[in-house]
């Protein structure tokens, strides 16, 4: 779990850098002086942020699979279901932790963290 939702964050913080150079390039390769290597580096641009955007689809479904919820892909921040005292509830995992060790009722999210 630690190393999807690290991988996560972290591409959830380069895709919008990726993007942009995809952008700049598409930019780039449109004027009328580009050649083929302007066309080129859009090429690689887009698919470099295709890519990283396709890591990240698999990993946010690979959290939903067992059951997690992806709730701050940058602070790796994530909930999942349990019972507390036979009350459906929400375990809350952030990024850096060593364990689970917060929970929150349904719908109450981060500001409502309490501890175990």
């Amino acid at each position: 779990m630690r190393r999807v939702v690290a991988q996560i964050a972290e591409l959830s913080a380069l895709l919008p850098e990726l993007e942009d150079q995809a952008r700049i390039a598409e930019y780039e390769s449109k004027r009328p002086a580009a050649g083929t290597e302007d066309r080129d580096r859009h090429q690689q641009a887009r698919d470099a942020a295709s890519g990283a955007e396709l890591e990240l689809l698999k990993a946010v479904a690979s959290l939903n699979g067992m059951g997690i919820s992806l709730k701050g892909p940058l602070e790796g921040l994530i909930d999942f279901p349990s019972y507390r005292d036979g009350e459906l509830i929400e375990l809350c995992w952030k990024l850096g932790e060593e364990r689970v060790e917060h929970w929150h009722k349904i719908g109450e999210g981060f500001a409502g963290r309490k501890k175990l």
